[in-house]
């Protein structure tokens, strides 16, 4: 093969390349391909100058420089595409020194100066961007095929090959076509390799896409639980498989929508999530769980009785309890059926087992959000350590205003709950705003002022509060119609919210805060006589000086 048989064929070879990777380019919109796409570029503009030194023999120092520019722009390109492709960052180093070299080259040729010491350490330069490609190549983990390997090793040849070029230039040892063919033929598995391993990558991605999609058709994935849509698909087939008679049962978890009130989905999801893997924990990998809906689950538990799966569910219910033993409290309410005969309908049995336990929530729902909320209160407690004692003052002040207004026995109840309630929905309020030294900036204030609605959510989600969440809503509006968060007024707010507020303003104004001193009892009153009419119901503030006047007369005496 001669001289210009080789050029001619690197220049096709080059030209293909170049097509391939510009319509990836524009078709895919991927940086790498633009980094190699260019490499490309800079490579056919080395081979064309390079033609052009040895066929005119020109004196010019434009061509030398243009080769050798190119030349390096060429291999940092290949390199900083690697890089790229595997989402790598490194030093800003590799730029600078490849734009040195340039820069330098540039100047020592204008002045006339030796290259040789330059164009060694150009050698090294391309030698260190290949071998860092290669390594990158070599320790990346995706994508997991051998053309990753082999594109890494290939890059360890290149790098080899290019010291043809000073045994070549420099020692005459090798002849200059050779080295030059063997660098291209390294050059060219390089580039076929990067394009395979972009089509590698491509399909490893869908495989992975399609995998994803396999498993959220069969599991669901929030609790890895079966998935209703698979189960709906194979329960049929599943149960001619499965060893009779089986237990099927219906599992519902009891105040989640309070937590998720509270808290927020995600804590809820959580607590979810948790629960099923206790559940699938204590009843044994041969029974088979499946998410029926929401917070709803069917459980199938083949060749086992309706009292061993009694025994086990009841596990279940225990290790809910021991497992969880500081954290919100949850429960699961089960319905059971025996599957005897195949013939029998399967949705009949489902809704047998569904009947039989929406009758056991109906007592065990009332008893797990009466628990949420015990927990609610002791926790806000611990996390803000005046609410107790605070909570307990009120509801003896409470009491006492109930019975001067003429409330009845059952009405003063209901007034001591919204007292004792009335700020549980703090509990979503961070702990660094309840306890901060000095004022709320407008975010923070924002964030406490969500306290109300919290506590209503939480007392709307239990039957046996809701009759006071309105209360609890209300307790921060203003007689003016200033307050928070609707802006009622005057007989528009609750009254037991309009009781709250006169008392619970009074012990807060006479008690210390971490933002503020205590105020002495009579200077209390006078704050508070300050904001009848504005803030507080006129009347009900008269009936607590009242109040007030009797109990500070005891107390002097």
């Amino acid at each position: 093969m001669t001289a210009d048989s080789i050029v001619a064929a690197s220049i096709s070879i080059t030209l293909v390349l170049l097509i391939s990777y510009g319509f990836l380019y524009f078709s895919e919109k991927k940086h790498y391909f633009l980094a190699w796409s260019l490499s490309i570029v800079m490579m056919m503009i080395t081979y064309l100058s390079r033609i052009a030194l040895l066929e005119t023999g020109s004196q010019s120092l434009v061509l030398p420089i243009i080769n050798y520019a190119s030349s390096i722009a060429g291999y940092w390109l290949v390199f900083k595409g690697t890089q790229l492709f595997f989402k790598k960052s490194y030093p800003v180093f590799w730029d600078i020194s490849a734009g040195f070299l340039i820069l330098t080259f540039i100047c020592i040729t204008v002045q006339g100066l030796p290259t040789t010491a330059l164009l060694l350490l150009s050698v090294v330069c391309i030698i260190a961007l290949l071998s860092k490609a290669a390594m990158t190549c070599l320790k990346a983990k995706t994508p997991q095929s051998p053309i990753r390997i082999m594109l890494g090793y290939t890059y360890i040849f290149w790098a080899l090959s290019i010291l043809f070029y000073p045994l070549c230039k420099f020692m005459k040892v090798i002849p200059s076509p050779v080295g030059y063919l063997v660098a291209g033929v390294v050059g060219l598995l390089a580039y076929l390799n990067m394009q395979a391993l972009y089509f590698q990558s491509i399909r490893e991605e869908l495989e992975s896409k399609e995998a994803n999609i396999r498993n959220l058709i069969v599991y669901d994935k929030l609790t890895g639980a079966y998935s209703r849509t698979y189960f709906e698909n194979t329960l049929e087939n599943f149960l001619e498989k499965t060893l009779m008679p089986a237990t099927l049962v219906m599992g519902d978890f009891n105040g989640l929508k309070l937590i998720n009130d509270t808290f927020g989905h995600e804590k809820g999801d959580e607590l979810l999530a948790d629960g099923v893997r206790i559940m699938q924990e204590t009843i044994g990998p041969e029974n088979v769980i499946i998410r029926w809906g929401g917070d709803e689950f069917i459980i199938i538990m083949p060749g086992m009785p309706l009292d061993q799966a009694g025994v086990l569910l009841n596990n279940v219910k225990s290790n809910l309890k021991i497992s969880r033993p500081k954290t919100v409290p949850i429960d699961i309410s089960f319905g059971l059926t025996i599957y005897e005969n195949r013939k029998h309908s399967l949705t009949e049995m489902i809704n047998q087992a569904e009947e039989k336990m929406y009758s056991n929530k109906l007592n065990e729902s009332k008893k797990t959000r009466l628990a949420i909320i015990e927990f609610l209160e002791k926790l806000l407690w611990e996390k803000d350590y005046q609410t107790e004692a605070h909570v307990m003052r009120l509801k003896s002040l409470v009491s006492k205003f109930g019975s001067q207004i003429g409330l009845s026995p059952r009405e003063i109840v209901e007034l001591v709950q919204v007292a004792m309630l009335h700020d549980i929905g703090k509990i979503g309020v961070p702990g660094e705003i309840l306890k901060k030294q000095g004022d709320l900036t407008p975010e923070e204030w924002s964030i406490m002022k969500k306290h109300s609605e919290i506590g209503y959510r939480i007392t709307q989600s239990s039957m046996e509060l809701a009759h006071v969440s309105e209360a609890v809503l209300g307790h921060h509006e203003w007689w003016n119609g200033k307050g928070y968060p609707q802006g009622l007024k005057e007989d528009e707010i609750p009254l037991f919210s309009r009781i709250v507020s006169i008392v619970d303003s009074y012990d807060v104004i006479t008690h210390e805060r971490p933002y503020k001193r205590a105020m002495d009892p009579y200077s209390a009153l006078v704050e508070i006589n300050k904001c009848a009419g504005k803030q507080f119901d006129p009347y009900l503030v008269t009936v607590f000086n009242k109040i007030m006047q009797e109990s500070l007369v005891v107390n002097d005496r």
